[in-house]
């Protein structure tokens, strides 16, 4: 038995939770609308490229870049899951 994979819009809205922000909050740091970031999370609307590299160029949620794109992780170039995250906290 296989679990279903987890799409982006899940793990968008797993970094969002793991760094405590709101959707209006993330949404605003991302530079799109709330609903658009709604839509993505729940799975209404597919994550537009523009958006990912937004999401990486925030310093702040760079880290994820890696694990959100390819479900990998490397610490040891800063790459790390949300997990990671809460486990150095």
């Amino acid at each position: 038995m296989s679990l279903a994979p987890v799409s982006v819009g899940q793990k968008i809205r797993h970094i969002r939770e793991t760094m405590g922000l709101s959707r209006p909050k993330f949404a605003e740091l991302l530079g799109v609308p709330p609903t658009t970031l709604k839509n993505y999370e729940l799975g209404y609307r597919e994550v537009g490229g523009a958006f990912l590299v937004a999401l990486a160029h925030q310093e702040q949620l760079h880290k994820f870049t890696l694990w959100l794109l390819s479900d990998k992780i490397a610490p040891e170039i800063g790459q790390i899951s949300p997990a990671e995250y809460v486990a150095e906290k």
